[in-house]
């Protein structure tokens, strides 16, 4: 059966086989009830949720879907602090990227609606003792809601917000307003170049008696000093979530949950199947949920060997880091090389990511 759904270009513009196969994986039509250019190239966007969202966690993000040539792109945008029915987003308009910001600003001024899914909390604001947070640029947008947080729960907290002009940062006056210079420092690189993060965090933990997490988000380069700067440090741990500007989208990089964790290396193939060693890339086969099979190639991945197969699937970042292209696992067991899901749900193979994940044995099969 198809769906059809009126009134808004966002989703009016998908095809319906693609409508069908964003509706069946979580999507939903949420409206939109403000829209305004927050700086010249940042565009605030207010949707109106039916749903309770108070509950969802600081630090949370939505999926987009935007109807673009070569099919529906998904997009990852952080939650900034809203109210109870309010999912509030900010996208930055990428000049050098795939279309997806570029097509949100130009059209989204005529949409109703949009297609979107979650609120889905990967980046990990666990609320507890002093918190030192790192915004850089658009960095900035999941932070809003866990500073919101820790000021309402009484909680230690400090920020550092960088970025190259004070008109290209658009929450920095809003944030000195609400909470003070004592507790934001605004950085402008242009006028003093770029700051000492790793030394700014140092200081003000040395006068804390308990242990500070760092929670940071924005380019990779400030977030890569932190981490390395920060890593031997007796009480300061770090928790990022990196901006990758290529794709347009947050990919949710937890320090404490290292990229590429794997099944455990005793993980059995499926019945069907010999076991081989996790981390090996060998050839095996992808069984669908209507019984056809799609084969994998040792040097493709599964993700790829369905497109050239005719199988349309959902993704986004294709490395294991967004949760986009989660898929149910039918039979089998998946050599895991995400960064999204935990140890323990690993463990349970219940899901895998398809774009970096791959199978322990000769065939897995999958809800698709």
């Amino acid at each position: 059966m198809t769906v059809t759904m009126h009134g808004s270009p966002a989703i009016g513009d998908f095809d319906g086989i693609d409508l069908d196969m964003l509706i069946r994986q979580g999507f939903r039509p949420v409206p939109v009830s403000a829209v305004r250019m927050l700086t010249s190239d940042v565009l605030g966007i207010d949707l109106h949720s039916t749903e309770a969202v108070a509950g969802c966690t600081p630090g949370s993000h939505l999926e987009v879907a935007v109807p673009l040539p070569d099919g529906p792109a998904i997009r990852h945008y952080s939650l900034l602090a809203g109210t109870a029915e309010t999912l509030r987003v900010a996208v930055l308009r990428e000049h050098r990227g795939r279309g997806g910001s570029a097509w949100l600003h130009e059209n989204l001024a005529s949409c109703t609606s949009l297609l979107v899914r979650g609120p889905r909390d990967t980046f990990g604001y666990d609320g507890n003792g002093p918190a030192y947070f790192v915004a850089g640029g658009i960095g900035i947008t999941p932070l809003t809601a866990m500073i919101a947080a820790a000021a309402a729960a009484g909680r230690d907290w400090h920020l550092l917000y960088v970025g190259r002009r004070q008109e290209s940062m658009a929450f920095a006056d809003a944030l000195v307003e609400e909470y003070g210079p004592e507790r934001v420092t605004i950085h402008i690189t242009e006028a003093v170049g770029r700051p000492d993060v790793v030394s700014s965090v140092e200081e003000w933990a040395s006068v804390r008696e308990e242990p500070t997490t760092v929670y940071t988000c924005g380019p990779v380069p400030l977030m890569r000093t932190l981490e390395t700067g920060l890593d031997e440090h007796p009480s300061v741990s770090v928790i990022s979530e990196d901006f990758v500007d290529a794709d347009e989208l947050p990919t949710p990089a937890r320090s404490a949950r290292p990229l590429g964790g794997a099944a455990p290396a005793s993980a059995l193939g499926s019945a069907s199947g010999e076991p081989k060693a996790v981390g090996t890339d060998e050839e095996f086969v992808v069984e669908l949920g209507d019984g056809s099979e799609v084969d994998v190639p040792a040097d493709c991945t599964i993700i790829e060997a369905l497109s050239k197969a005719g199988v349309r699937t959902l993704s986004s970042c294709k490395k294991g880091t967004c949760g986009t292209c989660e898929t149910v696992i039918l039979d089998g067991r998946a050599d895991h090389r995400d960064s999204v899901l935990s140890a323990e749900e690993h463990a349970a193979q219940k899901t895998m990511m398809i774009c970096v994940s791959r199978a322990c044995g000769k065939r897995i099969a999958l809800d698709l």
